[in-house]
């Protein structure tokens, strides 16, 4: 268990440190941590959490997206469950995997289906079966 922690405050931190994202909360109590984009970020962004996840997929992770419950439906959060036998080099290929598609997404000229359906307030759900 401890291992897990480290790794998972290691990605926390990493994570919290990148420009367009936040974490849900300060501190990591267990070996999972959530965030979403940040407030000020998302006014502008062209593509959703959603649409990390499936680059991510792509690459071989499982870290789903999914909305909220009900009175801050409106929040997409993204988590990442750290196993016990993750390493430190794994988390940093996870934290490359992450930078890599994030600067993929910011490049985009038009905004993604998943960015339009968000701005309509339709509901969406992730790819990566979350139980």
């Amino acid at each position: 268990q401890q291992n897990s922690m480290e790794i998972a405050r290691y990605c926390h931190k990493r994570i919290g440190d990148m420009e367009c994202f936040e974490n849900y909360s300060e501190d990591v109590v267990n070996p999972l941590f959530v965030w979403s984009l940040s407030e000020e970020y998302r006014k502008n962004a062209k593509w959703t959490l959603y649409d990390l996840q499936a680059l991510l997929q792509q690459s071989g992770w499982m870290v789903p997206a999914y909305t909220m419950p009900k009175n801050i439906e409106h929040l997409v959060v993204m988590r990442v469950v750290v196993r016990q036998d993750m390493t430190k080099d794994m988390a940093d290929m996870l934290l490359t995997d992450i930078r890599n598609a994030v600067k993929s997404l910011e490049n985009l000229k038009y905004p993604t289906t998943s960015r339009l359906a968000c701005e309509k307030q339709e509901h969406q759900k992730g790819k990566v079966f979350t139980h």
